[in-house]
């Protein structure tokens, strides 16, 4: 089952955001679903069937809309780390043989 929700927006911004009424549905729809993403409340997999896209249009679809989670952020930063000390750690051997 759907919901239909009807809202009246300004035309001052539809023509901000760069729409037209009639990409204003699937536009409206695809910001409910980037911020569902990014709360944590639907899965990337949820993302893709809701949107009908394949995984690579879903990766782009949630890169464009900057729908990144805290927690990616998080892991990102902490391999970034973990990488960084590994290349060090290898390049201190490196020279020591």
């Amino acid at each position: 089952m759907a919901a239909t929700v009807e809202i009246s927006v300004p035309d001052e911004l539809v023509k901000a955001i760069g729409a037209n009424h009639s990409d204003l549905p699937r536009r409206v729809f695809e910001a409910l679903v980037s911020d569902a993403y990014r709360s944590g409340r639907i899965t990337q997999a949820q993302v893709s069937k809701m949107l009908d896209l394949d995984r690579w249009q879903t990766d782009a679809f949630l890169k464009e809309s900057k729908a990144f989670r805290a927690s990616e952020s998080e892991d990102f930063a902490g391999d970034l780390a973990t990488l960084r000390s590994l290349a060090a750690k290898s390049c201190r051997e490196a020279h020591q043989t």
